[in-house]
């Protein structure tokens, strides 16, 4: 715990670094990562090597002429990609299981969710487990409402927080443990009007998730359904407007952070509703865009998993590496291409409730590779869907099987639904992903 401070002390002190210092500082880092990856990965060895990049060329080649990997590549190349001796046979079989974060001795397994395609697998270390647990002392320190000794030991609610598909939440719900500190979790997947009881004598200090579930609670406050004075929430997931923001923090009286990050890189970085847009934190992540404004990333602080000019899916608007503002790292307006809906439907009591797509991620159907659903009206849907070539026979009794447990679970057994099977599903043209969600009412 001490070591986890102090490192997050540490970090925080960059705040105050000039912005030349973090980039020199980010640079050095990238030169280092990308010279250990040669030498102890055979994936960047062979890949450099296929692009006549040798290892004496890595401390002059520029950044932007090393070959860029994606997430099939690192599908198809995995054990090749790891610095250390692990046995193939325990990698197998870590792989299979069905948990999201998966011990591999000294080192952490964690699985994609399946929402964006064919789910992946990324490794991390004990010291990029620690880094990414420091940040949470970074980025509690400012705002209004600092946590102080007095508030230990910790507690977090964890709002509709699908712990099935969010990394960033399983990993922290694994690390405070370490703190003695006390965690709930409200899930989407049960029926909202459980909530109140559930966290009646649960005041937290921390409330973390996604936006638009911390605002489900938000709206329960507002009504004096629920009470409770959290000084940080914490959001992630999907885009924070401003809008949403200053409502969560004028219910709550809290200040609120926007936590960003991916099964990738757990922790790229931040916004907060005291200053405007969002820092990329250039100590942890050395960061790029492309011509198509998605974000190349390359981890600073994972050894045994080292991801080179990754790049996501995410589409960033306002990439600045010179941007003048309280923090010297680079900036941007906001990311935008990772909001998804929630669907409201009527529940069996004539009451509302909602089904979260990240929590429809859970929908894991062999012979499936990807879904969309469509919301017809407040108690239909449609699930389209795409069938893998293998797909066995039964595959669509499987899908209405767990969908009815879905729906039973959040008293929705009245929403009608219909399966079907398609070759493509509907892009969104801005960030070219397949949108999970698509809400038909607004389309007639």
């Amino acid at each position: 715990m001490i070591k986890v401070m102090m490192k997050g002390f540490k970090l925080y002190n960059h705040n105050e670094w000039p912005r030349e210092k973090i980039m020199e500082y980010s640079s050095k880092r990238m030169r280092e990562m990308i010279k250990h990856a040669y030498t102890s990965s055979n994936f960047y060895k062979t890949l450099y090597k296929s692009a006549g990049i040798e290892y004496k060329d890595l401390d002059a080649v520029p950044i932007e002429e090393l070959p860029m990997i994606d997430k099939e590549m690192v599908r198809n190349n995995f054990i090749d990609i790891v610095t250390d001796s692990i046995s193939p046979k325990e990698i197998e079989k870590a792989m299979e299981n069905s948990e999201l974060m998966v011990r591999i001795g000294k080192y952490i397994l964690v699985h994609t969710s399946g929402s964006t395609g064919k789910p992946c697998n990324f490794l991390y270390d004990i010291d990029a487990l620690d880094m990414i647990e420091a940040n949470m002392v970074r980025i509690s320190i400012g705002g209004k409402k600092e946590i102080g000794w007095s508030d230990f030991p910790i507690k977090v609610l964890y709002v509709a927080s699908v712990g099935s598909g969010y990394a960033s939440t399983v990993l922290a719900m694994n690390g405070i443990k370490k703190y003695r500190a006390k965690s709930m979790v409200l899930n989407a997947a049960d029926p909202i009007d459980t909530w109140k009881d559930k966290i009646k004598n649960f005041n937290p200090n921390y409330l973390a998730g996604y936006p638009s579930c911390i605002k489900i609670l938000a709206d329960m406050q507002q009504r004096g359904e629920v009470n409770i004075k959290p000084k940080k929430i914490i959001t992630g997931g999907e885009p924070l407007s401003k809008e949403v923001s200053s409502y969560l923090s004028s219910v709550f009286d809290a200040d609120v952070i926007d936590y960003y990050g991916c099964t990738e890189s757990i922790f790229l970085g931040m916004g907060t509703n005291w200053y405007e847009g969002m820092y990329l934190m250039d100590d942890m992540n050395y960061v790029e865009v492309d011509e198509f404004g998605r974000l190349i990333i390359t981890p600073l602080y994972n050894r045994i998993f080292p991801l080179i000019r990754y790049r996501l899916n995410d589409v960033v608007e306002g990439f600045d590496r010179e941007y003048k503002g309280p923090l010297p790292y680079t900036h941007i307006k906001r990311v935008i291409g990772r909001e998804e809906e929630i669907m409201w439907f009527k529940n069996e009591n004539g009451d509302k409730d909602f089904l979260h797509p990240l929590f429809i991620d859970d929908l894991d159907v062999e012979g499936i590779k990807e879904y969309q659903f469509v919301q017809t009206s407040d108690e239909s849907l449609i699930l389209n869907c795409i069938k893998l070539p293998n797909a066995g026979e039964d595959v669509e009794e499987e899908i209405k099987r767990q969908l009815d447990q879905f729906l039973s679970k959040k008293k929705l057994r009245n929403v009608k639904y219909e399966v079907h099977f398609t070759g493509t599903l509907q892009i969104d043209k801005i960030t070219g992903k397949v949108k999970m969600v698509i809400d038909a009412r607004k389309q007639s």
